[in-house]
């Protein structure tokens, strides 16, 4: 009986311990100031000064972290209007060295590319005494941005406006479209091939997509704070509830505008924010990490292995409203063609049909109101496949290796 119990309780502590293992979600504030804002204007640089100064005293006092990434007309706007007198409230430095190296600012450049390339403004934050950077600061994923294209960044790149300056990053943090009409929501790291195969991993190139997750964006607009909350709380619900794969690596950026900061009531909402984002790290659920941070927790935790997932997208793992017996598939493993036996095709009309490859890429989809469809996955290459089939609020899900 001692025995039969002693196991019992092994086995216990064994569930409980699978259980505790949802991993953490990193978070970080991101901003940027953009080319087209008045960063010569010295009144409206100034007060912007004042609000980024007591935004990284705040930060900081309250282990939060910040990627702040800056184009070139700010930093431009640095070089010009730092006098001095501003210098002496931090530290006898200008704003972005003291924001960094007093205060743990990540910075990162970022352009739009109409002027000055990535190397450019690299150059114009080494004049300013910051540290070169390994990220890129935002890129259309699958177009120019502007003039240039992040392709040419993988190998590295001389400047334009500096043309004896070569920079190579080693991290790209992009997914963006024009317009901003249908950016990329992954979370992970990979290694893009190229812009019509950007989901698509390459081993062979050197640069690394850093995934910021599901777009959260803190917006000068009536958007309540609550709102902003609620999607950032989600992102933990959806990790804690094992609905996102549990060996992932989960990066959640909250985005705003530097130059909002300079609307008072912008400025008390990302405090509030913030202060929200604190009560989540604080349950053990989420960690604050800078990019730099969380790149080397992937390279020396996950062995730079690529992961990648899409906000929203559900788990073939332990899931809500998921269950392994309404479908069936064969042959498996599969060479040109799997048959699948769906049990509920008669209680619908119509179901959704989803293929996802191992690192989360939806490779087939289509409706069906069959009890058996056959679907040909010759062009698939080899590995394992998860099959999805939605009916009303229940999800089926099956897996099959393709040879």
């Amino acid at each position: 009986m001692k025995k039969q119990f002693l196991s019992i309780s092994i086995l216990l502590l064994i569930s409980f311990s699978m259980i505790a293992q949802a991993p953490v979600v990193y978070f970080d504030f991101l901003s940027h100031n953009e080319d087209t804002q008045q960063w010569s204007v010295s009144g409206f640089y100034n007060s912007n000064r004042t609000q980024i100064m007591n935004l990284a005293n705040y930060f900081q006092a309250n282990g939060m972290t910040w990627n702040m990434q800056s184009d070139y007309t700010y930093l431009n706007g640095v070089l010009s209007l730092e006098t001095p007198a501003l210098e002496a409230t931090t530290n006898n430095k200008n704003i972005l060295r003291w924001m960094h190296e007093d205060k743990g600012v990540e910075m990162d450049p970022h352009s739009h590319e109409n002027v000055y390339l990535y190397p450019d403004v690299v150059k114009l934050m080494d004049s300013i005494g910051l540290p070169t950077s390994e990220v890129i600061g935002g890129s259309i994923y699958n177009d120019s941005n502007g003039i240039n294209i992040w392709t040419n960044l993988i190998n590295g790149q001389y400047g334009v406006i500096f043309p004896n300056y070569f920079w190579q990053p080693q991290y790209l943090m992009g997914g963006g479209t024009p317009n901003h009409v249908a950016d990329l929501k992954y979370f992970g790291f990979w290694n893009p091939t190229d812009t019509a195969n950007y989901l698509v991993n390459n081993p062979a190139s050197p640069l690394h997509h850093i995934g910021t997750g599901c777009e959260i964006k803190i917006k000068n607009d009536t958007t309540s704070v609550a709102t902003i909350v609620a999607e950032i709380r989600d992102v933990i619900s959806n990790v804690q509830a094992g609905n996102y794969p549990s060996n992932g690596i989960y990066f959640q950026s909250v985005f705003f505008e530097q130059a909002d900061l300079n609307n008072a009531a912008f400025y008390s909402k990302v405090l509030q924010i913030a202060d929200s984002m604190n009560a989540m790290v604080a349950t053990g659920q989420a960690q604050w990490k800078t990019f730099s941070q969380v790149y080397t927790i992937w390279e020396n935790n996950f062995a730079s292995q690529p992961f990648q997932w899409e906000c929203g997208q559900m788990s073939t793992g332990i899931e809500n409203n998921v269950t392994r017996t309404g479908i069936s598939i064969y042959p498996n493993p599969a060479t040109n063609e799997i048959v699948l036996d769906n049990y509920s095709a008669n209680s619908l009309s119509e179901q959704e049909i989803t293929i996802y490859d191992a690192l989360g890429k939806m490779v087939y989809s289509s409706n069906s109101s069959e009890a058996k469809t056959e679907i040909n996955v010759a062009s698939f290459t080899s590995g394992i496949y998860f099959v999805h089939v939605k009916n009303g609020n229940d999800i089926y899900s099956e897996k099959f290796l393709k040879e």
